[in-house]
């Protein structure tokens, strides 16, 4: 409604209606116009709830006060134009470029105005208020822009400066730091724990190939066995076992372009070679020239796919036929087993040791009952299991529109209280939305959608990979667990863990909030949704020790309804109850961020206003009573008129305590009603002496 007045008023301002030659009576009333919506617009839009509309007006009716002032003014030659540019440059730094350019053509339309009722003699200032204010938008916004791009890479910097000194600052340096039970299981899980277990396991692997070859060897009666793996991807064959000659050269390298490797691998059958004195003399494997005069070459079969090479050789012509080839085929076929074994040894290990993970942090999240301290263990089970440069736990709020970075560790731990809406271009946001499973970029800087991580404003490629996590409950994505490091950073164990560890963090977190909404229910009055008395005394209590603390003012407001007993006796319970919510919410959509609100019992309720100056809260409970007066409720048919007392007291210069501060505040009730009821009053109008009478 608001925003039409000041359109109307603009296409009315176009006539000029304050110009020196308009009649005193019309430009009298415009002005009131003006300032009775400058007035009511800015009171709108500072209100809790706010829209755009309301904000979109009070521009308008600054740009036509300020149109109107000039009008004022005009006879004496003062220019208005420099407010003009002040008023558009401060709405260019507080909204977006759309919301500012329309100020500005609503500016420059004015201008125009002004230009055609003097026949467009001053057209030239008129084009040049125009562009100017345009140019002045987006010169401010483009300011804004690269200042914003120097702020976020300025923190980036510090906070990575911040996050080395924290690396380096790691306690005693003379001895080891004590690392718990759950530190040293997760180290296990991590690269370097399975880095030195696949070791571990690579070394049995060696000895058992070793073993095998020696007796193929023997068994033969060959002149050299040996064991190459085979290497796809390098396209290689590595002599990992063998057994020969000193000539022997053990660790050789040879490509699976060139026989018997290529046979092997090309018809997936057995290779042999004798009297082939071009490749049986030239063996890479040997140091010098080695006349063999004969060659089997088996495959290493694992799960349908060529695994190794299994090589034996003599010196002799025509040697290594017969049964040969079926016992070098019985000795590879061994030989896989060996390997078989020794991959499902080491997947066995990685599995116990990622459960014993699971199972340790499991249990520490369980005994949690808050969710800060799940976030923190969270965290540092990721910072213990991978190399991490920076880390955070986002959380998405009830309405899933928004999500808060709750906890962070190196860069992001600058960022931590940070709200970002679901709406924007964010990793963290399009993980959150899509709910996947967790999610590895490798490259963020090369993906072809660059986006931020975090926040918009963190600074550009503060991280090479990612690796996301959603905290994800029954169907419900809570949020998620972001870890950013250098490229290699995240491996597949410790993927599957942290997986496995977000979905029971996701648990406790679930459990933690169900806990919360059923407190919060036990706090809240079942009627009208507003706290109840026991929680408004302990709100009191915590507000009052606050502002103690930090040597401020405490508002508390008292408010009955007027002949309740009356209503309820004429239109029944029903009816009363209707007007308990109603009233209730009304007093909600009147109260700041801070302020609360309860029902004090029976058809009172009490508002306790933070920070607030007797003037504060007066003003607040004025406006809580005119709205009720005003909002007219309709029950079954009948139309309900509801008015309001309301008695304000402020701490501590009305009382000392609690107890105190509410026997005052019910005493400005009472004199409220007594005063003819549906008014305010305040604690500092009433006699010294307290009165004797009850209300």
């Amino acid at each position: 409604m608001a925003l039409g007045v000041a359109a109307l008023l603009a296409v009315a301002a176009c006539w000029r209606p304050l110009a020196p030659t308009a009649p005193l009576g019309v430009r009298l009333a415009v002005s009131l116009i003006l300032a009775f919506g400058v007035l009511v617009t800015g009171l709108l839009s500072s209100l809790r709830g706010r829209g755009k509309p309301e904000q979109l007006a009070l521009y308008g009716f600054l740009v036509l006060g300020l149109d109107g002032l000039g009008q004022w003014v005009e006879p004496w030659g003062w220019p208005v134009w420099p407010l003009m540019a002040l008023m558009v440059a401060a709405v260019a730094v507080a909204e977006s470029p759309p919301v500012a350019l329309g100020v500005a053509a609503l500016a420059a339309a004015m201008a125009v105005a002004d230009a055609a009722s003097s026949s467009f003699q001053a057209w030239k200032g008129a084009v040049a208020a125009s562009l100017g204010y345009a140019v002045l938008v987006l010169g401010v916004h483009q300011a804004l822009a690269g200042e914003k791009r120097r702020l976020g890479a300025a923190l980036a910097e510090l906070a990575r400066l911040r996050h080395g000194i924290d690396q380096l600052d790691d306690g005693d340096a003379g001895s080891p730091p004590r690392l718990s039970i759950t530190a040293l299981t997760l180290r296990q899980v991590s690269e370097d724990g399975r880095r030195a277990r696949q070791l571990d396991r690579a070394a049995e692997l060696d000895e058992a190939l070793d073993r095998l070859v020696r007796l193929a060897r023997v068994s033969l009666g060959a002149h050299a066995a040996m064991y190459f793996d085979v290497d796809r991807q390098r396209e290689t064959a590595y002599l990992r076992a063998a057994d020969g000659p000193a000539n022997l050269v053990r660790g050789s390298v040879m490509r699976l372009g060139e026989d018997p490797f290529a046979f092997v691998l090309d018809r997936r059958a057995a290779f042999y070679a004798t009297d082939f004195k071009r490749l049986l003399w030239s063996l890479p494997y040997y140091k010098g020239e080695v006349r063999v005069g004969s060659l089997l070459a088996v495959p290493v079969w694992t799960a349908e796919v060529v695994a190794g090479v299994l090589v034996a050789d003599m010196l002799e012509i025509q040697a290594l036929t017969g049964g040969a080839h079926e016992l070098l085929e019985s000795f590879a076929a061994m030989a896989a087993d060996v390997i078989l074994r020794t991959r499902a040894s080491l997947s066995r290990e990685e599995v116990g040791q990622e459960f014993k993970a699971v199972y340790v942090v499991s249990r520490d999240l369980a005994a949690l009952t808050e969710r800060a301290p799940v976030n923190r263990l969270l965290l540092r089970s990721a910072r213990q299991l991978v190399p991490l440069e920076a880390a955070a736990v986002v959380m998405e709020d009830e309405a899933e529109t928004r999500y808060v970075v709750e906890a962070g560790h190196g860069w992001a731990h600058e960022l931590e209280g940070r709200e970002v809406a679901l709406t924007e271009r964010t990793w963290a946001a399009w993980v959150l939305r899509s709910g996947n499973d967790p999610y590895l970029l490798d490259n963020v800087a090369g993906h072809e959608n660059r986006m931020p991580i975090l926040v918009l404003d963190e600074g550009s490629d503060r991280a090479e990979s990612l690796l996301a996590v959603p905290l994800k409950a029954s169907t419900r994505t809570l949020g998620a667990l972001m870890l950013m490091g250098r490229r290699g950073a995240f491996d597949a164990a410790a993927s599957r863990v942290l997986g496995v560890l977000a979905n029971q963090a996701a648990a406790a977190l679930s459990t933690i909030q169900m806990k919360d909404r059923i407190k919060d229910m036990a706090m809240r009055d079942g009627l009208t949704g507003l706290y109840n008395r026991r929680a408004f005394d302990d709100q009191l209590r915590h507000a009052l020790g606050r502002e103690d603390r930090q040597k401020g003012r405490l508002g508390l407001v008292l408010l009955d309804i007027d002949h309740f007993k009356k209503l309820n006796d004429t239109f029944g319970h029903p009816a009363g109850d209707a007007v308990l919510r109603h009233t209730a919410h009304v007093v909600e959509h009147h109260l700041r961020r801070a302020d609360e609100a309860a029902r004090f019992g029976g058809e009172e309720f009490a508002l306790i206003l933070p920070h607030t100056e007797e003037a504060g809260a007066v003003r607040l409970a004025e406006r809580v009573q005119a709205a009720v007066e005003k909002a007219q409720l309709v029950f079954e048919g009948a139309r309900l008129s509801v008015t309001v007392s309301l008695g304000v007291a402020v701490w501590p210069s009305d009382g000392a305590d609690e107890e105190a501060l509410i026997a005052v505040a019910d005493r400005a009730l009472y004199a409220a009603k007594q005063a003819g009821r549906n008014r305010v009053v305040s604690a500092s109008a009433l006699p010294r002496a307290p009165s004797s009478a009850a209300p």
